[in-house]
């Protein structure tokens, strides 16, 4: 089946007064794939006082961190071949693609076969060496500083994914950080236990729906203090998470026997050994 182009209704202006409006008045029904759909939007989540907020901060983050981007673009020329800055299609706002903007943290100018799956797990041969640094400190993410100021993104909102992997409503800017962020921040060392010729569907299948449920929920019920506490999280790894109910929403979908479980962070994710197996023969019959 064709791709289908979403027919997106213009949302209202940023300072809507519309909390818990249906989200389905909002996008057009039809799509080519399951998706996870909102039911309402908060206040907050398109606000203007949130656009201000993301702009003001963004600005001064943006000054800020001016000499350490430089340095660590300099870094990443010296040691690899290639551009320092890696740009990529997401899905934004209603659906729409943007230019992402991260540091680069693999090689460059691999061929299409070298390339290989679009999820990147622990220990990936095609990092660099700086690289590895960059994305086990979050650094590569602070280019999205400009996406902010842009309007592209949001400090805080879901995860912004390439086409093929987005399954949420965007009803809301994606942000740098976000709820789905702060419970799989161990998401790289996870998908280093999943064989790698079943890394990208586990992704797709498992762990994307599970973020979208929780993003999903943050449009929902997000507020100033939300995003706060969500940003402290983020950086300084604090407080205690058992007052977010993020957790037990994405969780509760889970809880049919027959299944192999494994816990990340406090949701428990599944896996159907059956579908496990067939994916496997199909991709070895498709190797040879």
């Amino acid at each position: 089946m064709g791709s289908t182009k979403f027919e997106i209704d213009p949302f209202p202006k940023a300072d809507i007064r519309l909390s818990k409006q249906p989200a389905k008045l909002l996008i057009a029904t039809s799509n080519r794939k399951p998706m996870v759909l909102p039911r309402y939007v908060s206040q907050w989540c398109m606000s203007k006082r949130k656009r201000y907020f993301d702009l003001a901060v963004g600005l001064l983050a943006l000054i800020f961190c001016a000499p350490a981007m430089v340095l660590i673009g300099w870094l990443i020329k010296m040691t690899s071949s290639g551009p320092a800055l890696f740009r990529q299609e997401r899905v934004g706002l209603h659906q729409q693609n943007f230019v992402v903007l991260k540091f680069r943290t693999m090689k460059h100018g691999a061929s299409d076969a070298d390339r290989g799956s679009m999820v990147t797990k622990q220990g990936d041969p095609r990092m660099t060496r700086v690289g590895a640094v960059l994305r086990r400190l979050k650094l590569d993410e602070l280019p999205q500083l400009i996406n902010v100021v842009r309007g592209d993104m949001s400090f805080v909102g879901p995860r912004p994914k390439i086409p093929e992997h987005e399954c949420l409503y965007m009803l809301s800017r994606p942000g740098i950080t976000g709820a789905a962020t702060v419970v799989f921040s161990d998401e790289e060392s996870l998908l280093a236990d999943v064989p790698a010729n079943f890394v990208e569907h586990y992704v797709t299948s498992v762990l994307n729906p599970e973020k979208c449920r929780l993003d999903a929920h943050y449009i929902e019920t997000a507020k100033f203090g939300t995003d706060i506490r969500i940003l402290m999280r983020t950086l300084f790894k604090i407080g205690d998470q058992s007052d977010i109910d993020w957790e037990a929403h994405a969780a509760s979908s889970h809880r049919s026997l027959g299944f192999i479980a494994r816990p990340i962070s406090k949701v428990t994710v599944t896996v159907d050994p059956e579908e496990a197996r067939g994916l496997e023969g199909k991709l070895a019959l498709k190797e040879n």
